[in-house]
Order: C-alpha cells, then structure tokens, then sequence
C-alpha cells in the first residue's frame, strides 16, 4: 500500500524544500508521534508503589535520514544542505493535511556521498503536536445577510439574526486547542462582554464596553502567549489589561463546545468570529 509522503519544509528565512518519493529524494522522519510524558511522583511511608501527582509534556526531537535520487541528486543535496544552516526555524507539513513549528537541533550531515548522497539531520518542536491544515471556523450572534426585493413588498428582511446565546462548536482533535476570536457589535455598546462555555461555566471576559465598529481581538502571540487587543476608530491598542481576573477560557476541548455570546448590556448585538486549528498528539500517514 502506497501512502501520501509529501514533506514540504518552509524556513523562515524564505527556502522551501519539498521531499518525498515524487520529489526524488525519499526520507525516514521519526517519531511522527511517541511523546513523553513527563510524571511527578510521590511515595509516603510504607507505601507500596508510588502515586502520579502531576504529568507533563515537553518538546520532541524528530531525526530526519534522506536519500537524494536522480539525474541531479549531487546538486539538490547541496542545495538541502544550504538552506537549513545552524539556527534555522520554520514550519514542516506533512501530507498536506498537519503542520508543527520547529527548530534546526543538527544540521544535516552526510553518511554517505556514492551511489547515492545521504544525510540525517535533527530537528526539535517545541510543541510536541500536530496541528490541522485545516481550520474550524464558527460565528456567533450578530446578523447573517439576506436578500429582499422588488421594493413592492410590504416587509423587507435584510438579515438574519444569528443565535449567540448558544451555539455548538465542535473540536475534532484529539488535544485542547487555543483559540483566536474576533468580538464586535453593531447598532449599540456592548458593556463587558465576554465568551462563555456553557458546559464548564469558564468564561473569558473584558471590563471595558465595546462600541460599534470596534473589534476585540484575542489570540496566541508569537511567544504563544495570550494576547488581546482592541481597534477602535483604526487604532489597536493592547487591551491585556482589561483581561477579567476571573477569565479562564483560553483552550476549547476535545469534541463538543457549547459556547455563549455575552454581556451586561447590549448582548443582542454582540458577534463573535471564533477559529483555531485542530491538534493531535500522533499522526498516521494516509493511503493514496
């Protein structure tokens, strides 16, 4: 059986390389899954065997072994070899459905240069998932678009307000997820208004009012630290600030997110644009 074994390697520095059976230059990457789960124990007196009090995960490194074929392999080993220099950092997607963050933990070196160049190289993820190429995307409240004409009819519908009170946003990874959401309003403010999962009670919210026009943005920095920030009359501005204490609701679960538009005032004309990409722990590659 034949799998997708596309591997395409973005730097940031601009270099793209792509690699696979179809690219002639075949590769070995593992683990494509396997992470580590780091356990914190505890043995009290006389007790046999000892309890997990704590788990964590860390960052993976993946080595990489590849075999350059062809009319012109001695040219593409070179060219491999110069766009991955000591601290490179770029994106790797596999079989054009995941994607994961990494950096350059050893550059490549060659084992072999007769009948066919071969290299290995390491490169470590920070974060030891996968990410969806494929984005979950939902919109909650505010108004959907619609159509009225001839402007004989007695009663003309030019939206349809969308429900914001309750909408169900599926998770289809197997991980915890950020999340980006984009709140704005129309017509009126809305004061302190916040994003609410209805099933945990866990909410992420604003002491601030949004008028109309404003968006408020929330999302994951470079860093992957949560930031938040308010465009007001073409001006943003860092609104970390206005974060409420009691906001926890940074991650939506695995499966179904019962999630509810809110505020003190003003929550009919509250909507919320809410993303992120789906993660897994492990992937599989998938048949042709």
């Amino acid at each position: 059986m034949l799998f997708k074994d596309h591997l395409k390697i973005v730097t940031d520095a601009g270099a793209v390389l792509h690699l696979g059976w179809d690219y002639d230059m075949p590769y070995n990457l593992d683990p494509l899954g396997g992470v580590d789960i780091d356990l914190k124990t505890a043995q009290g007196i006389n007790q046999v065997g000892s309890t997990v009090e704590d788990q964590s995960v860390s960052g993976v490194s993946r080595t990489m072994d590849v075999v350059f074929w062809g009319a012109h392999k001695l040219e593409n080993a070179e060219f491999f070899t110069r766009c991955l220099p000591y601290f490179t950092k770029g994106t790797l997607y596999f079989g054009d459905k995941y994607f994961t963050r990494f950096v350059l933990q050893k550059t490549p070196y060659f084992s072999s240069y007769t009948p066919d160049p071969r290299c290995s190289l390491m490169l470590y993820s920070e974060k030891p998932f996968w990410y969806s190429l494929t984005a979950t995307a939902a919109v909650l409240g505010g108004f959907r678009p619609a159509f009225s004409f001839p402007v004989c009819y007695d009663s003309h519908q030019y939206g349809i307000r969308q429900d914001g009170a309750m909408a169900l946003l599926r998770n289809p990874g197997s991980l915890p997820v950020p999340f980006t959401a984009t709140l704005s309003c129309t017509l009126t403010a809305a004061a302190k208004p916040k994003v609410t999962d209805l099933k945990t009670g866990a909410y992420i919210g604003f002491d601030l009012t949004l008028q109309p026009g404003d968006k408020l943005e929330i999302y994951r920095s470079t860093s992957d630290r949560l930031a938040c920030a308010l465009t007001h009359e073409g001006v943003t501005t860092n609104v970390f600030s206005a974060l409420d204490e009691g906001s926890t609701l940074t991650e939506l679960q695995p499966g179904d997110n019962l999630l509810s538009l809110q505020a003190d005032n003003g929550a009919d004309y509250l909507q919320a644009s809410v993303s992120f990409y789906p993660m897994e722990a492990g992937i599989l590659p998938e048949p042709l």
